[in-house]
């Protein structure tokens, strides 16, 4: 009588490949937070870098439309005496929402005008423009 067997190779119960998984997930262990001790600092400085770069670009924007107002005020005055003070007290007003530290510091720095301002305009040369700049300074603290 003839019985015959098949020999088929017995399989473990984990193939090989799970087998490298698993082992190399055991090795594996703590490398996420290493990578975290190492990450999170540079992430941190990215972080502080874009809130920096924000408060300058806001500052500057209160800045610009501040001096854009004191030249403004400073231009519908009828005599030239008058325009310090109206730009000092326009720029006062608008430097409100700014930070303390541009606030405090903030000032007109210079109010440059050409020598016909405030005068006729000159009837030889129709073309000529009067103008008034104000420079306005500030000191914006980051820390």
């Amino acid at each position: 009588m003839g019985t015959s067997r098949s020999h088929s190779p017995r399989r473990r119960p984990w193939s090989s490949s799970v087998a490298t998984f698993a082992t190399d997930r055991r090795s594996g262990r703590g490398t996420a937070s290493l990578e975290l001790v190492i990450v999170a600092p540079f992430l941190f400085a990215l972080m502080m870098l874009i809130i920096a770069f924000g408060r300058y670009a806001q500052t500057e924007n209160l800045v610009d439309q501040a001096a854009r107002d004191a030249a403004r005020a400073a231009t519908a005055q009828n005599a030239k005496d008058e325009v310090p003070k109206a730009a000092d007290q326009v720029l006062k007003e608008s430097m409100v929402d700014a930070p303390s530290s541009c606030r405090d510091t903030s000032g007109v720095g210079s109010i440059d005008m050409t020598p016909g301002a405030f005068g006729l305009p000159d009837p030889d040369d129709p073309l000529a423009i009067d103008t008034v700049t104000v420079t306005v300074e500030c000191t914006l603290d980051l820390s």
